[in-house]
């Protein structure tokens, strides 16, 4: 399929769908690169905190962006700090990736709804015709106004189930984290203040 024939299905998609699919696109792409991110920040956390309870000196060695590596490179920072302050600056970590984690499910909300605004509009298209009266060809003027209902329909529900089925296994991995994070913590903070 060349080019110029993938933008033509596009646009018909886009036609198909009285334009709803376009807010739908971007939502279906936001939750893709929500997912993504946090998929990989997790797949990375999982790694250190392993490497952690493997070798549990081996944080002085850790960085990166991901919620472990930021908790070990805050702690290395802190390490004259009190234990409140450790985790007080611990659980701020925590809270970030947990509030990125919940914009998956803002959008497990918001798409479906989305979808309805198309659903509204193609529901608006068919009374609009009907209400025109003189119709020649009824099955072929309804269909356009159920074709858009339809797509925006599904296309809403699609993003939704995705994005809660995202949100509900990030959010879990982040907890099982977080909980092994503080065990560590808890097993090796005065090894910690020692240093």
């Amino acid at each position: 399929m060349d080019i110029a024939t993938a933008l033509l299905a596009i646009m018909k998609l886009v036609k198909d769908s009285g334009g709803f699919i376009i807010p739908l696109f971007v939502a279906s792409v936001l939750t893709a690169a929500l997912f993504l991110e946090q998929y990989w920040y997790s797949l990375l956390s999982g790694r250190r905190i392993r490497r952690l309870m493997l070798d549990p000196s081996s944080w002085k060695a850790l960085s990166g962006m991901d919620m472990v590596s930021r908790m070990i490179q805050s702690l290395s920072l802190n390490l004259q700090a009190s234990e409140s302050v450790q985790k007080r600056d611990m659980e701020m970590i925590y809270g970030h990736f947990e509030r990125r984690i919940h914009w998956l499910s803002t959008m497990a909300a918001v798409a479906p709804m989305l979808g309805l605004i198309g659903t509204v509009s193609g529901m608006i298209r068919i009374f609009g015709v009907v209400s025109g009266g003189d119709i020649k060809d009824p099955l072929a003027s309804l269909s356009g106004g159920i074709s858009e209902a339809l797509f925006a329909t599904g296309g809403g529900l699609i993003i939704a189930i995705v994005a809660a089925l995202g949100y509900h296994y990030l959010n879990a991995r982040l907890e099982t984290m977080g909980q092994e994070m503080v065990r560590w913590y808890e097993d090796h903070r005065k090894h910690l203040h020692a240093k």
